[in-house]
This record gives structure tokens, C-alpha cells and sequence, in this order.
């Protein structure tokens, strides 16, 4: 029984000696596993074998040898189940030998590709005395190659029902099915992602037209100083009401038109000239000298005299023009001076379009 000891003894150092040596691999998730092992067992100074039908006390050094199998899968990368049975040899006290068994589950945390801990539940029986167990596992593992891994570990176990402290340890080979990445070295567990704080682009703030829109928003370049924009820098519009009246005054008794009117009459004309969709209404009237028959011939005859200049000066077309003579009886003013009646003596006239306007900034 020396012997053997000896021999596990040097099995623990060649698997602590072998990791050192051997690469690491990266188990995955649902890797599965079988392998040998092989270690001591250390039992409780009170444990006892039975022996033709009598308790007989088990030697609590390392004489007791264990060897089995043991399966197990990778629940995660750094999770791990495992099952194991184990046949066991003890020597007795003072003398003699019994046999006997330990099977069980562990599950195991891997902190890195090497070192692991974990908890498991066993049943230990030597000489038909049976004990049940919650077992504490520390343990190391290296590959030897993608498939191949040694492994050793030791730890202890506390008993059920028989109240037995004992320890263990034991050096195990075990092979991967299915290939992995080698890696040659130790690394730890990866690390959860850690959100990453984005620096935002500085943004553009250029206004060239310097109308408040930057120029990455700015629909409408160069968009005239003062004038009010919207959102897209476009110019806004509002509508306008744009007014062109025409005044001719006559002297008395005349249809003539005088050389001072020549101005206004000219007005009128570029104004129908800009906006060929409007026609013109020229309203003659007269002061009240005079039979009313009379005055009514005379302002109509006024307001043709100043369509005959737009039309044969200006090149007016004479469809765009109408005439209404209204007599004496829309007088300018009530008065009977001769100021107010030669403000009387005259033709009206007057032109009107809604038009859209730049807003001006104040």
C-alpha cells in the first residue's frame, strides 16, 4: 500500500509539473467530457469499516487509494456539471483492508481557463458503512492538447449522517470531444461590454449670409440682408395691396389735356404695362357751371381724351380701357370757388393688385 501511495503521490506532482507545461484551451458551452481518476482519500479519525459483522476503525492518513471515471459537460463557458464514481481501497486499524465505493455530482465555477471551485453532493461507503456528504472542490486544469486536459484537485467533505470531516485529492485526465481554439495561455473570463460614451461631432455653426441659418439648414443662399427668412433660410413673403391712381385736372369748358398731365398719364401707362391682366375704368367729371346735359357730355368727352394719349402715346390696347362720364354730379368738393370748382373739373382713375412682398426685418 506504500507503493501505491507513492505512486499517487507522483501522479499529483506530475499533473501539477504537466500543467505548467501544457497550452490552454477555451472550453465553449456544451463541451462534453470523459476521463479517469485517480487520487487518496482521507478519511474521519471516527469512521469504521465493518468486518465480519464488527466496526473496525479505517486509518485516517492517506491510505486510503480511489480510482474511477467521471463525466461531465460545460453548462456555460464558466459553468460546469459533473458526475464521478470512484472504487476505494482503505487499510484498517491496526490491520487489514476494505473496500469500497463514492459516487456523486459536483457543480463547478471556472474563475479563468484554469482554476475552479465548486459544491457537490456524494455518498461515500468503505466497508458497507455509508455516509452522505456536501463536498467543497478547489481545483486546477490544464490541456495538453485542443482534446487532451490533465487535472487536479482536492478539497473536503462534510457527512449527513455520520457527521465525518474528511478530505481528498486526486489527479484526473480527461478528453474533449469536439475540437477548440488553443490558446497559450491563462486569460480571464471575458468582461461584460461596457457602453462606450460617444463624443457627438462638433457641428457646423457657418452662417455665410448671416441670415440665422447655419448653412448645413440653409435652403436659400445669400439671401438679401434684412429680409426676414423662415427655418429653411428662405425669404418670407406677405401680400401687399399695390395702388396706381391718376389725377387730370382741365381747364374750363375743355376737354384739352394740359401738358402738366403728361407725367401721370405716363405712370399710368408703365403701371398697365407691368400687369397686362388689369383693364382701366377713367371716371370725367365737371364743376356745376353749365347745363347738366352739357357737363355730362363734356366729362365724358374728358375721360376719352386721356385714354386717346395712353392708347396712341403709350401704345395702351384701347380694349383695356374704359370711359364713364359722370357729369356734375360726383363732385370732388362742395365748394363754389374757383379753386374748388377747377378741382372739380377732372378724370379719375385708379389700378389695384394684391402682389407678395419680402417681409422687411425692423
Amino acid at each position: 500500500m506504500k507503493k501505491l501511495n507513492a505512486i499517487v503521490l507522483a501522479l499529483l506532482s506530475a499533473g501539477v509539473s504537466g500543467t505548467a507545461l501544457a497550452q490552454q484551451s477555451q472550453v465553449e458551452k456544451n463541451d462534453i467530457y470523459v476521463g479517469a481518476r485517480l487520487g487518496v482519500f482521507a478519511p474521519d479519525s471516527e469512521r469504521v469499516a465493518a468486518q465480519n459483522n464488527v466496526g473496525v476503525p479505517v486509518d485516517n492518513g492517506l491510505s486510503t487509494w480511489t480510482g474511477g471515471l467521471e463525466l461531465g459537460v460545460m453548462l456555460t463557458e464558466a459553468w460546469e456539471a459533473r458526475v464521478y464514481y470512484d472504487y476505494m481501497e482503505a487499510d484498517l486499524d491496526p490491520s487489514g483492508t476494505a473496500y469500497g465505493k463514492s459516487y456523486g455530482t459536483d457543480v463547478l465555477y471556472h474563475f479563468n481557463d484554469m482554476v475552479y471551485g465548486g459544491l457537490g453532493l456524494t455518498s461515500t461507503d468503505i466497508g458497507d458503512i455509508a455516509d452522505k456528504s456536501v463536498r467543497l472542490t478547489v481545483g486546477h486544469r490544464s490541456f495538453i492538447n485542443n482534446n487532451l486536459a490533465w487535472r487536479v484537485e482536492g478539497g473536503v467533505q462534510q457527512g449527513f449522517d455520520e457527521d465525518y470531516t474528511e478530505g481528498f485529492a486526486n489527479v484526473g485526465l480527461q478528453y474533449f470531444f469536439g475540437g477548440r481554439n488553443a490558446v497559450t495561455e491563462a486569460k480571464p473570463r471575458p468582461a461584460a461590454a461596457q457602453p462606450t460614451e460617444t463624443t457627438p461631432a462638433p457641428q457646423q455653426t457657418m452662417d455665410s449670409d448671416n441670415d440665422g441659418v447655419i448653412d448645413s439648414r440653409d435652403k436659400c443662399a445669400d439671401t438679401p440682408r434684412r429680409y426676414s427668412v423662415d427655418a429653411d433660410g428662405c425669404t418670407m413673403y406677405e401680400s401687399e395691396t399695390v395702388r396706381e391712381q391718376l389725377l387730370v385736372e382741365f381747364d374750363f369748358d375743355s376737354s384739352q389735356v394740359r401738358k402738366d398731365a403728361m407725367e401721370p398719364i405716363a405712370e399710368m401707362a408703365e403701371f398697365m404695362n407691368e400687369h397686362p391682366q388689369l383693364d382701366l375704368t377713367i371716371h370725367g367729371h365737371t364743376d356745376k357751371i353749365g347745363d347738366a346735359e352739357y357737363n355730362q357730355w363734356l366729362s365724358q368727352r374728358r375721360a376719352e381724351s386721356v385714354k386717346n394719349v395712353l392708347v396712341e402715346s403709350y401704345g395702351i390696347s384701347a380694349s383695356r380701357i374704359n370711359t364713364v362720364g359722370h357729369g356734375e354730379s360726383q363732385p370732388k368738393v362742395k365748394g363754389d370757388s374757383p379753386a374748388d370748382r377747377q378741382e372739380n373739373r377732372r378724370i379719375e382713375a385708379e389700378l389695384k393688385v394684391m402682389t407678395r412682398v419680402p417681409v422687411i426685418e425692423k
